[in-house]
C-alpha cells in the first residue's frame, strides 16, 4: 500500500474516532440526565445540564485526540 492510501486510511480512522467520541459523550450525558429527571421528577433540568456536560466532554475528547496527533506529527518531523 502506498503512502497516500495509508495516510488516507489513518485520517479516516482519526476523524471517525473523533465522531464516535463526541456522539458517545453526548449520548451518555443525555441518558444520565433523562434517568435523573425520571428518578427525581425534575424534568427537563437534569437533561439540559447533562446534555451540556456531554457536549463539553465531547469537545474535550476531540481536543485531546487532536493534541495527541499534533504531538505525533511534530515529533515525527524532527
Amino acid at each position: 500500500m502506498d503512502d497516500d492510501k495509508r495516510s488516507l486510511i489513518k485520517n479516516l480512522g482519526l476523524v471517525s474516532s473523533m465522531g464516535i467520541s463526541m456522539a458517545l459523550a453526548i449520548a451518555i450525558g443525555v441518558f444520565t440526565g433523562l434517568t435523573l429527571d425520571r428518578w427525581l421528577g425534575s424534568s427537563p433540568w437534569f437533561f439540559f445540564i447533562f446534555l451540556f456536560f456531554g457536549i463539553a466532554a465531547g469537545f474535550r475528547n476531540i481536543y485531546i485526540i487532536a493534541g495527541r496527533e499534533i504531538k505525533k506529527d511534530d515529533s515525527g518531523k524532527n
